[in-house]
């Protein structure tokens, strides 16, 4: 749900504040997220299936979409501050910022969860792990901003969904049932 709607939030606001213009063959790319999205809500409520002690399922995918819409924004104002400005300086200032607003997150809504860890070294090699993949993530994505544009690395995180239903499938072997 989030990987479909962050599309076509991206191009609209780009298409309105980059001024960047695309083709009916986009627009039908928007439609055809936009159906996605409806069809996977419609199957939350049609299937009813109960992953999780959620009980409404409307608001969490609003929710959804409420976050899925501010990444998109982020997204926008990322390929405009890297066109405009400088990459060293989004990064510089995405570190700065992000850490700041991350830790005040944290000390807030996660710290008994944090105290309750069972600390040892490969929880703490899994924390170092996911630290480097967002930092080369994030290091690297404004460079693929800067040569193509927000939309098309959206579309390229979209198109990760199906790789690892390929590799699920054909290196791991898994059933679908």
């Amino acid at each position: 749900l989030l990987d479909c709607f962050v599309i076509p939030v991206v191009i609209l606001l780009s298409w309105f504040f980059l001024l960047i213009r695309y083709k009916a063959v986009h627009f039908i790319g928007i439609v055809v997220c936009i159906l996605g999205m409806g069809c996977m809500a419609g199957a939350d409520v049609l299937v009813g299936r109960h992953q999780g002690a959620g009980e409404n399922k409307l608001v969490g995918d609003l929710l959804v979409l409420g976050g899925a819409t501010l990444y998109g924004i982020s997204n926008v104002w990322e390929e405009y501050i890297i066109r405009t400005l400088s990459r060293v300086e989004f990064l510089g200032m995405i570190g700065l910022f992000g850490a700041f607003f991350s830790g005040i997150q944290l000390a807030i809504m996660e710290h008994k969860e944090l105290l309750k860890v069972p600390w040892d070294w490969q929880i703490g090699l899994l924390y170092v792990g996911f630290s480097a993949c967002m930092f080369g993530l994030y290091s690297f994505m404004p460079v693929v901003i800067k040569k193509t544009s927000a939309t098309s690395v959206n579309l390229s995180l979209l198109t990760a969904d199906l790789y690892s239903l390929f590799c699920g499938l054909f290196l791991f072997h898994y059933k679908v049932s």
